[in-house]
């Protein structure tokens, strides 16, 4: 069968990476340094358990991340500077994830033989070929697919190597999948959670304004604290120092921008119209495709340059170029109003921004050798001053922290967690900056000492203290009201009202209560008229009778057995395989060497 496979008619294939049906875990909270640091290598984007990975391979998962973002959102679109931060470290995760699925494929010896290969193509179309073989409705013709495999003359070999690519993934998540098993007990519970109704009459005892005692002595505070010392870890940490060279344009980019305007805005006096200018042209790709209009606005809604320029205008005109912070604008006034006595005008803009050309960032780039050399001659902060960089030191930032100052920027972060103190990072590059990065010290994990958090273990102690009083009155109300069989008049007795709920499911909000709760799952277990014991809530306990309960009928949940199996194998599956790879990548020996250094 395979040889009448590669014999068929050559049919073109766009292969594409099939990713493992799993969730991708953020880069942030995980060790991604462990072992000994390896050189840089300028052709090594990281090393996962030893194998090294190319930094070609991570360039082509991040285009096709990036390309997929371009298919979905259209050729125009402009990625902001943090989403495509974002895409980078999920084209690492990914790239990272590629590499374990393959190493785990190897450990559990899997092999693909050729009548597997065969069938497995036979059921499983690649999703090109689906529109190739199809009906005259238009619909994938299957029959014509596998009359089409057995074709002796064509050349099926591109579609035997995505097989052969993908097939061991399939077979790793098959036998993973094998190990999910769904009880009977969790469909039910899961049936009853969409379908048991209660209501419940309650007592609610607040701990929030109950005397909690004397100030706990300093014995007690550093009992408390040993006790929950795990509350007070201080991750691990780096410290810092970042060199900041803004990506400013020049006066020149500023004039090629007014000039491009001012041709625009000729073609439109001569008679172009000006919506579809802005649609060709308009950097505001919020309003680009709706010919540029903001609608009807009031002065002090719109930057103020901007609002004098548009309330200066006669209806029908359209201004010279008037710069704002956000770029160079064309403001056509379309008409005025006055509502409630406020003055509106409606108008539309074309915006072009203002960024460095192809010359100012040539210029840039020849600074940045200069900055490279100087700082390997003179030294990273001496380098700054003398040329009067920006220069700072954020308070020592940790894994998962946004930077002070800087935000959100994974690359100096994995900078910072995957080199040596001492080293200099190369070029980081932002939307607006380029900056370079030196690592002061690292500093491991550690705990908080017992003076920095005496406060705030005092405060848990008299809390404690408080829960506790509650509680004991909560178990008092109970044992009063299971001797007279009133809860109402045991709890009126301590000044406590009997509360009552509307009819609900487990998963709804209960109005006062919220959703979710373990007062929800306590009122769904127990019998009418059974009193619970004290239940535990976010400020308070609870003691519950319910007062209604209506089954479901056994028969509806034979009904919605399948689907309920179906949802909960999904979830379970999804569940398992996400927990699956998190120890495998917990365990893995990960380097990130996607940041150069400065020699």
């Amino acid at each position: 069968m395979l040889k009448q496979l590669r014999e068929r008619t050559k049919v073109f294939l766009w292969i594409v990476v099939v990713a493992f049906v799993i969730s991708i875990f953020a880069v942030w909270g995980m060790d991604l340094r462990t072992g000994d640091r390896t050189e840089a290598d300028p052709e090594v984007a990281g090393i996962v358990n030893g194998e090294r990975i190319p930094r070609q391979a991570y360039a082509q998962v991040a285009t096709e991340l990036l390309n997929g973002v371009k298919q979905q959102r259209g050729e125009d679109y402009r990625m902001s500077d943090m989403e495509y931060r974002m895409v980078q470290e999920q084209a690492w995760e990914t790239t990272v994830q590629k590499y374990l699925i393959a190493s785990e494929i190897e450990k559990t010896g899997i092999t693909i033989g050729d009548d597997e290969l065969v069938s497995f193509i036979r059921r499983n179309p690649h999703p090109s070929l689906q529109s190739v073989f199809v009906d005259d409705n238009g619909n994938f013709d299957y029959q014509a697919y596998l009359a089409a495999l057995g074709d002796p003359s064509a050349d099926w070999t591109q579609l035997e190597n995505w097989a052969r690519s993908i097939l061991p993934e399939f077979k790793l998540e098959s036998m993973l999948m094998a190990q999910v098993h769904v009880p009977d007990r969790e469909l039910y519970d899961r049936f009853l959670r969409d379908s048991l109704v209660v209501k419940a009459r309650y007592v609610r005892v607040p701990w929030a304004d109950i005397d909690e005692g004397p100030a706990p002595t300093d014995a007690e505070i550093r009992a408390r604290y040993d006790e929950i010392a795990d509350e007070f870890v201080v991750p691990e940490r780096r410290r810092i120092a970042v060199i900041g060279i803004e990506k400013a344009p020049s006066e020149l980019d500023e004039e090629d921008v007014r000039g491009r305007l001012e041709e625009i805005r000729g073609e439109i006096m001569a008679g172009e119209d000006f919506a579809e200018a802005a649609r060709n042209w308009s950097d505001d790709y919020m309003t680009a495709e709706k010919g540029g209009d903001l609608g009807f606005f009031s002065r002090g809604s719109m930057d103020s340059t901007f609002t004098e320029t548009a309330f200066a205008l006669e209806p029908g005109e359209v201004s010279e170029p008037v710069r704002t912070p956000f770029g160079y604008h064309l403001v056509k006034m379309e008409e005025r109003d006055t509502v409630d006595g406020v003055e509106q005008v409606h108008v539309r803009h074309i915006l072009m921004e203002v960024e460095p050309g192809y010359d100012t960032i040539d210029s840039l780039r020849t600074v940045l050798r200069d900055v490279i050399e100087e700082i390997k001659d003179r030294g990273f902060r001496e380098t700054a001053e003398a040329r009067g960089l920006q220069y700072d030191e954020p308070e020592p930032i940790a894994r998962q922290a946004f930077i002070p100052g800087i935000g959100y920027n994974p690359r100096i972060i994995n900078f910072a967690f995957n080199h040596r103190a001492g080293q200099i990072s190369s070029t980081i590059e932002s939307e607006d900056m380029v900056r370079f990065v030196k690592i002061l010290e690292e500093i491991p994990e550690g705990r908080k000492p017992l003076d920095e958090v005496r406060e705030t273990v005092a405060e848990r102690i008299l809390l404690d203290r408080r829960r506790a009083a509650a509680r004991e009155t909560a178990a008092e109300i109970r044992r009063e009201a299971a001797t007279s069989g009133d809860l109402e008049s045991a709890a009126l007795s301590r000044s406590f009202e009997m509360l009552e709920t509307p009819r609900f499911r487990r998963d709804d909000a209960v109005p006062g209560i919220g959703a979710n709760t373990a007062f929800a799952t306590a009122a769904h277990t127990l019998a009418v008229g059974e009193l619970s014991p004290p239940i535990t809530g976010s400020d308070a306990y609870y003691l519950i009778v319910v007062t209604e309960r209506d089954e479901p009928a056994a028969e509806i949940f034979a009904d919605r057995r399948p689907l309920l199996l179906q949802q909960a194998r999904t979830e379970m599956t999804r569940r398992f395989l996400a927990n699956w790879y998190e120890k495998v990548r917990a365990n893995a020996e990960v380097e990130d060497l996607r940041e150069e250094i400065i020699d």
